[in-house]
């Protein structure tokens, strides 16, 4: 059995590394975690005690240690490394042990995560899809293994929804025919976002109400950067006056539980539209021209649920009941669960290999 190092910060790649770090454990694997930011939580609903874990759920972390000294003490075998954003001791302990000739495994959560950090050199490469994989490919050379291992935020057998999600929704239903969801990313693609979407629901017949998911790291920061001393919480809120008392707040549970649940579900590259497209769940993509900085920030081409053809685009006011079409099921069948066991075979293999070099 081999000794590993996992580094965790935020929501998506922890809901990677702490399923695979479980399955490690159970086929025993000593593995020590470092825990950071919002995924200190995650460890500590989980019952796994962290090697290391920050005081708080700070989601920009600044911690800081000799990273060298703590592999020498440590001295795994693997270290395995998520691609958070902003990134700290991940890219910290991946960078010293690229330095120290420990081989790294770069977890993906997202499309292009390897591809945003080149500074890190992964040997392996674990990935939620085909898709992902051929961007990953791309960038991180012959000399590394890509290998897809499912995504996070699609429900696997063993998932079940919240009591207070289907409570909620339950009562909603009593009300309203349909139930859309809306999930926002970060503050200013939101904004916009929400500035297209409000209109346009506007012009769309039906019984149905919205409910609104902020991202928790983005609704409570000022909103300084479009001239408004207020939180964008306050600003998106606004917005949505408009549309009166469709508009639904349901704070249980997360997106992706939303996405489980809704009749359609909108966003635009959020990680829980493909929650919603492996659901069989009318999914739109409402895109601004606000979409283009972000896809060169986030080094993509294109929005990836898009490309996969599993959700409609939303350019210009208008109806949306013709965008809400069902994905059929060969689209779907290209979203798959986490696999974790699967995920520890791949670094098994590798590590056989690696040995044996």
């Amino acid at each position: 059995m081999a000794k590993w190092l996992v580094v965790s910060k935020d929501n998506g790649d922890t809901k990677m590394l702490l399923p695979i770090s479980r399955a490690a454990i159970e086929l025993g694997h000593k593995v020590r975690i470092m825990a950071e930011g919002v995924g200190v939580l995650y460890y500590k609903t989980a019952g796994i005690k962290p090697y290391f874990s920050d005081n708080n759920a700070d989601p920009d972390p600044k911690t800081s240690f000799d990273a060298e000294a703590l592999l020498e003490d440590v001295n795994p075998q693997v270290v395995l490394v998520g691609f958070p954003g902003p990134t700290n001791l991940s890219r910290t302990i991946a960078l010293a042990a690229n330095k120290m000739g420990i081989p790294v495994v770069g977890v993906e959560d997202y499309w292009g995560g390897a591809k945003r950090n080149p500074e890190i050199k992964c040997a392996l490469v674990l990935t939620i899809d085909e898709y992902s994989a051929e961007i990953a490919r791309g960038c991180v050379g012959a000399e590394a293994r890509v290998a897809v291992i499912g995504n996070h935020a699609i429900p696997g057998p063993e998932y079940k929804s919240p009591e207070a999600v289907l409570i909620g929704i339950k009562e909603l239903r009593t009300q309203f025919e349909e139930i859309f969801v809306y999930g926002g990313g970060g503050a200013l693609h939101t904004t916009e976002e929400l500035k297209l979407l409000v209109p346009s629901l506007q012009k769309t017949h039906g019984n149905w109400c919205l409910i609104p998911r902020y991202h928790p790291n983005e609704k409570k920061k000022t909103a300084e950067e479009i001239g408004n001393k207020r939180i964008f919480v306050e600003v998106w809120d606004e917005i949505l006056l408009p549309l009166d008392n469709r508009v639904r707040r349901l704070d249980a549970g997360n997106s992706d539980d939303m996405a489980v649940v809704c009749d359609a579900y909108f966003s635009s590259i959020g990680s829980s539209m493909n929650t919603a497209i492996s659901c069989g769940k009318p999914t739109v993509a409402v895109v601004t021209p606000v979409m283009t900085d972000v896809l060169r920030t986030a080094r993509l081409e294109a929005i990836p649920a898009v490309s996969l053809g599993g959700a409609k685009t939303l350019t210009e006011v208008m109806d949306i009941r013709p965008l809400l079409v069902r994905p059929d099921q060969a689209i779907m069948e290209k979203f798959r669960p986490l696999d974790a066991k699967l995920a520890v075979r791949e670094i098994e293999n590798f590590l056989a290999n690696f040995k044996a070099q």
